[in-house]
């Protein structure tokens, strides 16, 4: 498939055009994609590899989507080397435009280099693998999303490409510190799951990792409103939807003038298979 992105059709509840036009790009990659930076993002990479690690004679080899991957191919850059096609999908294009030009090549593309190499290093520590290389990954990583795609995507549309997609085509859905920026309350947030759960295949994995107890974040002077979740919150969600096999890991952290969130957690769940 090409990279050329799909579109989902807004609406009201959630203007992703203006959203659009507040988020920088350029700035976020500028802050968010070094690990000296930002002290969670050596908590997530140290659980997600750690994650797909324990269930990889688990974990089906054929789809995954990143479901609100902004930018960031962190996610992705893992999940590659154990899925063949990845659909990356977003809500703001612009932060797909900067996926784009990555996976394209492209002399104005963001340089991963750091963040990989953090992946790479974590990745060699947990399993000893000394063989692997940054080159080769990022290779398995373009192929991936050139199979799978770019797409547009909106909680709150009811004919987009990315939620109302196939049935149970998914072996993994990773979300990050997405939901509970497009959600704008607890029933969307546990509709967004479930319908999540549709797109997983039986025994597939889905892995989001969250904010807790954050209420808005301050991107470009702008201050955007947070649906506060909790552990609680998120682990019902999960169950209404009909997961199970649920575990979550936690990490706190210091308040800052661009966000009042206290915790971050990543947390795991499969979609059960069918009673014969």
């Amino acid at each position: 498939m090409d990279t050329t992105h799909s579109t989902e059709n807004s609406n009201i509840q959630l203007n992703s055009e203006e959203r659009g036009c507040q988020f920088n790009t350029e700035k976020y990659l500028s802050i968010h994609a070094y690990p000296t930076m930002i002290p969670a993002l050596n908590f997530i990479i140290e659980n997600l590899i750690r994650i797909v690690n324990e269930n990889k004679t688990r974990l089906g080899h054929d789809r995954a989507l990143e479901f609100g991957g902004g930018p960031s191919l962190l996610g992705s850059f893992l999940l590659a080397q154990k899925i063949k096609s990845i659909v990356f999908a977003d809500y703001i294009s612009h932060n797909l435009t900067d996926v784009e030009n990555w996976v394209k090549e492209k002399p104005n593309a963001h340089n991963w280099s750091d963040l990989f190499d953090r992946v790479i290093q974590e990745y060699q520590k947990q399993t000893d693998d000394m063989s692997v290389k940054r080159s080769d990954w990022e290779k398995q990583l373009r192929e991936a999303i050139k199979h799978g795609g770019l797409f547009e995507c909106d909680v709150n549309a009811n004919d987009g490409p990315v939620l109302n997609g196939e049935p149970k085509h998914y072996d993994v859905v990773l979300s990050s510190m997405f939901l509970e920026r497009a959600c704008t309350t607890h029933i969307i947030y546990k509709h967004t799951i479930k319908r999540l759960y549709e797109l997983l295949k039986e025994d597939g994995l889905i892995i989001l990792i969250s904010d807790l107890d954050q209420t808005y974040y301050i991107e470009n002077e702008h201050r955007h409103p947070i649906l506060s979740l909790n552990r609680t919150v998120v682990i019902e969600a999960l169950r209404d939807a009909g997961f199970e096999d649920i575990h979550d890991e936690s990490q706190n952290q210091e308040l800052d003038k661009v966000a009042d969130g206290n915790a971050v957690m990543i947390i795991t769940a499969f979609k059960p298979k069918s009673s014969i």
